[in-house]
């Protein structure tokens, strides 16, 4: 304790600096549980977010009903969608994947954007970006997976994959 005398009088300078640190300490502590709390909070709103999508996920499904890949030097398929399931949320789209299982090889993922409503169906003719006669003959089966988009417009892969096996001419 440091005690000194000013005009007569004895001050106490240890019980101020006491007061100070206290008062610091505080502080610190208070913005510790505020970043704390932000990293917290945010982690949580990520997880809910991410299970809304599962859930959306399990709710679909959409499957091909037919493929036709029938010019042997194109690579321009034409797929019919349906869309079943209980859950009526717009989808993002759907990611195709055209497979020669003979060969053992696939096309690239081809994206097809856009919402097929529920209980209806959709024709789209997608470009495969490979030729088949690069691809060692004709397609045999082609895969369907769903996306949806999150709150920041990300593309939200769906674990499920709908596939199609079909004979292309």
């Amino acid at each position: 304790m440091l005690i000194t005398l000013k005009g007569g009088k004895m001050e106490n300078k240890k019980g101020l600096s006491d007061i100070v640190v206290t008062l610091i300490i505080i502080v610190l502590s208070l913005v510790a549980i505020g970043v704390v709390w932000v990293v917290v909070s945010n982690m949580l709103k990520s997880g809910t977010a991410s299970a809304d999508i599962g859930a959306k996920c399990i709710g679909v499904q959409v499957s091909a009903i037919n493929a036709n890949c029938s010019d042997a030097t194109s690579n321009v398929c034409t797929v019919s969608l349906s869309r079943t399931g209980t859950d009526n949320s717009p989808i993002g789209g759907v990611k195709l994947v055209f497979r020669n299982e003979s060969a053992g090889v696939s096309s690239g993922v081809v994206d097809v954007p856009g919402d097929i409503a529920q209980l209806a169906g959709s024709i789209v003719t997608v470009d495969t970006g490979v030729a088949k006669t690069a691809f060692l003959g004709n397609f045999s089966k082609v895969e369907v997976t769903v996306y949806f988009k999150d709150a920041s417009g990300t593309a939200q892969v769906c674990q499920q994959t709908s596939p199609f096996t079909f004979v292309s001419s």
